[in-house]
């Protein structure tokens, strides 16, 4: 072909597709995802809050470090994810111990979670995601989830960062996994929202809302996150660096992930002690004078 021929025509081919693109869809049903004021968790223990972070691929990570967590004793009482870690703690929130994420984690391909596309606004539909999401958690919402979980998304237009924590499991973690321009916008009730990470790759703060004492952040990214320093520790797995729909460097990402949260258990098991002590510490009601 010309190199004439190949100017002609592929300006030609890309407006035929453009007229073919299909919409997002707008998710308007009773069991879209939505939020409403985070609810604080209070137990007489200290609570622990897990947040694990946006990284694409590298997100394997967090399966290595709900390993080492569990095997250490240490279960999350509130969990909150971004892109791929809300993938990962949507799961986890869902009943699914370590163990399982990590044959599941070892067994998936990417064709498994990905839906490519010619037509639309991006090359990922997310479809397939958020079917996969719902088999695992047996179709429950949010809402009925074993514990509490939010997925961070944000909003395509303002980049603002917004949180669901009620509603259709699937949905909410396919718009907070839909990066921009690879992934569909996803429509929900006339807003389009894209991944989380636009607006917080690690937002540790809303674990603190959900009324953690302890917040146990996992930083995936390459670049690190501002936002994870909000956390009382952050978990920074030495991931391979690759393309974020590559999953050929999973079981070495598990492992990384795995490694790091085994160096911190030493200091959390501090935190803990520290932080229960304080809880048990009975509260001084007043400073009134004693009589005479």
């Amino acid at each position: 072909m010309s190199l004439l021929t190949k100017t002609l025509l592929f300006p030609l081919i890309a407006v035929l597709l453009a007229g073919c693109a299909t919409a997002p869809v707008n998710h308007v049903s009773s069991d879209a995802p939505y939020a409403v004021p985070l609810e604080r968790l209070s137990k007489t223990r200290p609570v622990i809050g897990l947040v694990l972070g946006a990284g694409g691929s590298r997100g394997f990570a967090h399966v290595g470090v709900l390993k080492a967590l569990e095997a250490a004793g240490v279960e999350a009482d509130v969990l909150v994810g971004v892109s791929s870690g809300a993938v990962v703690a949507a799961l986890h929130a869902g009943g699914m111990r370590a163990a399982e994420l990590e044959t599941h984690a070892l067994e998936i391909e990417d064709n498994d979670l990905l839906d490519f596309t010619l037509f639309g606004p991006g090359v990922i539909e997310g479809k397939r995601l958020q079917r996969y999401i719902n088999d695992m958690v047996g179709g429950r919402p949010i809402e009925a989830l074993q514990k509490p979980f939010a997925a961070v998304v944000a909003e395509r237009s303002t980049s603002r960062m917004a949180v669901f924590n009620r509603g259709n499991t699937g949905l909410a973690v396919r718009a907070s996994a839909s990066v921009p321009r690879l992934f569909w916008p996803v429509v929900i009730r006339g807003t389009e929202y894209v991944d989380g990470g636009v607006a917080s790759r690690v937002p540790a703060a809303v674990a603190r809302e959900m009324g953690a004492d302890i917040v146990i952040a996992v930083d995936v990214s390459w670049r690190g996150s501002a936002d994870a320093r909000q956390a009382d520790i952050v978990i920074r797995p030495e991931t391979v660096r690759s393309r974020i729909t590559d999953f050929s460097h999973k079981l070495a990402n598990l492992a990384a992930g795995e490694a790091a949260a085994q160096e911190i258990v030493p200091q959390l098991r501090e935190l803990l002690d520290r932080v229960a002590a304080e809880k048990a510490r009975p509260l001084r009601v007043g400073n009134a004078a004693p009589r005479s």
